[in-house]
């Protein structure tokens, strides 16, 4: 994997080169392609000033959000919480965190996506936007319970990581130290403890349930998955067999803006 410093180094040198050029760092190679499309329909010349560039993960975004002040850092909300967000945004004055749960959430939100359709793909719906959403969301109960499990399972592994998992058993100097062993052993199974997570797991998922459809889809909803395992199929069958990332990339072209990019264009200053 290609390390952070060298990240720096290569964006430094050949995407700005001489330049005055500002940077606008994204996770991976599909954000940098979706927002700059989207910068496109919205701040026609931005790259006059500006560049996009990935960082190859999130972790790395965050890391170099440190490194590069000046640089604006993108990331997925994925399943931060407001609390979180408000830290990290705290912590790093130059990020910039996706109101969604990542980009594939701006093409799962049915009245967006049956805007982006040109007229002969919509006239192809029986039923029209109705009989999209109805396909969309028939299993969303599902979807947002899975939203809550990520929310409530994902962070268990940093926490697990704060009390030394698994390096703290991997050190030859304590191996045969037993009392060390069993104390450690100890506070893992403490921190996993089944009943607590589980209350979690279901005030997270009394959370998300009131929440209006179109929120649920946006934030609550892992759009990767979402969009490989419902969307892409629901098209599929109602517009005709379409390989998903061609179909993705053919919708993103026809999207409209999303008004939930205006704070990042202030951001930029554009």
């Amino acid at each position: 994997m290609t390390s952070k410093n060298e990240i720096i180094k290569d964006i430094e040198e050949q995407k700005v080169g001489n330049s005055a050029k500002k940077v606008l760092l994204v996770e991976g190679s599909d954000d940098v392609q979706v927002i700059s499309a989207f910068l496109d329909k919205g701040k026609p010349g931005w790259e006059n000033n500006w560049v996009v560039a990935e960082a190859q993960s999130k972790k790395n975004v965050l890391k170099i959000a440190k490194m590069r002040q000046s640089w604006i850092c993108v990331v997925d909300r994925d399943e931060w919480s407001a609390e979180i967000i408000a830290e990290k945004l705290q912590e790093n004055h130059n990020l910039w965190v996706l109101p969604r749960f990542c980009i594939e959430n701006y093409l799962i939100v049915p009245s967006e996506l049956w805007a982006a359709f040109p007229p002969k793909q919509q006239a192809k719906v029986n039923g029209g936007l109705t009989a999209l959403e109805n396909m969309v969301t028939a299993d969303l109960d599902k979807w947002v319970a899975h939203g809550a499990l990520w929310a409530t399972v994902n962070p268990l592994w940093q926490g697990l990581r704060s009390l030394g998992f698994k390096e703290d058993l991997l050190n030859p100097e304590i191996s045969l130290d037993d009392a060390t062993i069993k104390e450690t052993l100890k506070q893992w199974h403490n921190f996993l403890e089944p009943e607590k997570i589980w209350r979690d797991y279901q005030t997270k998922l009394e959370e998300i349930t009131i929440l209006n459809q179109e929120d649920k889809l946006k934030i609550w909803v892992h759009g990767k998955k979402f969009y490989k395992g419902v969307i892409n199929l629901a098209l599929n069958e109602l517009l005709g067999s379409k390989d998903k990332a061609d179909r993705k990339k053919a919708i993103f072209r026809t999207l409209q803006l999303p008004e939930d990019l205006a704070s990042l264009f202030e951001k930029m200053e554009i």
